[in-house]
């Protein structure tokens, strides 16, 4: 009995501390801002409701601290340049660096130093390019066509190295319209290119971030060895063989997929987080 009602009294004591707990304050108004509210109250020129909003607003106006010192508004690369060695350091999280960068951002932005990146307009093609594309398309399928019908012409018991033959046969025959082709591609290729406006210059990019951006471009180079690699496999496979090959590549490359994949997201934010008096851009990857 005596022990119920110690562990009582110790539970009644525990909730009279919880709630005991001072609440948080709210921020208040100026105080002549407060006071000028309440004298028209007082007066009756506004109503309690219209008091309350007054106020409401008052508070929500309050200058909140700078995130920026007037030092580090002066010398904004080198506040970069630190925030980005103190997140490699650990001294701070990629969101307060964020925090910081966007706010920098925002301040060189209102003196006119900062331009967000605004991709170049397409240019419209010609009349004259498109009824050229047009012209090869329809080309592009009459050889098509045409190839089609000379493979029907082997039977469906035809061998793999019948049609590959077939098919280099059909190219010699119609070398003249398959190099037309080509010469109009290049042509209107070039048409687009000339009448391609000017790339904006590219930011450079720190020593360490150009080892990373290099390091990523042989893991991709690599896992595309790797692809060309199994398509010659399957070129010569069986349906089952072919299911047990593509089988044996995603598993023995899905750990360097994902290391791809994030070490792609890190590269990019890194970038985006490097701060230039000129357009940034994350196409370098």
């Amino acid at each position: 009995m005596k022990k119920t009602i110690a562990c009582l009294m110790i539970a009644g004591l525990g909730a009279n501390f919880v709630f005991a707990q001072p609440k948080p304050r709210r921020p208040l108004p100026p105080k002549e801002v407060a006071e000028q509210i309440k004298k028209s109250l007082d007066a009756g020129e506004i109503t309690k409701e219209e008091a309350k909003e007054k106020m409401e607003e008052a508070i929500a106006n309050i200058k909140k601290p700078a995130v920026l010192s007037d030092d580090q508004k002066r010398s904004p690369k080198d506040f970069a340049d630190k925030i980005q060695q103190a997140v490699k350091d650990g001294k701070i999280s990629q969101e307060e660096a964020k925090k910081k960068l966007g706010a920098l951002r925002e301040e060189m932005e209102k003196k006119g130093k900062f331009k967000r990146p605004k991709r170049p307009a397409k240019p419209e093609l010609s009349d004259e390019v498109k009824d050229s594309l047009a012209e090869i398309k329809s080309e592009q399928k009459k050889l098509h066509e045409s190839m089609k019908g000379k493979l029907a012409e082997l039977g469906k018991d035809a061998s793999k190295e019948e049609m590959r033959e077939a098919i280099e046969v059909f190219k010699a025959d119609n070398k003249d319209k398959f190099d037309a082709i080509k010469q109009a591609h290049d042509a209107i290729r070039e048409s687009i290119e000339s009448a391609r406006p000017e790339k904006p210059e590219r930011p450079e990019l720190t020593a360490d971030l150009k080892l990373k951006v290099e390091a990523l471009k042989e893991k991709h180079k690599s896992l595309h060895t790797a692809r060309k690699e199994l398509h010659e496999q399957l070129k010569e496979a069986s349906k089952e063989e072919k299911e047990v090959l593509i089988s044996a590549f995603k598993e023995t490359n899905k750990e360097k997929h994902e290391e791809i994949k994030t070490q792609s997201k890190e590269i990019k934010e890194e970038i985006r987080a490097i701060v230039e008096t000129e357009a940034t851009r994350t196409s370098d990857l």
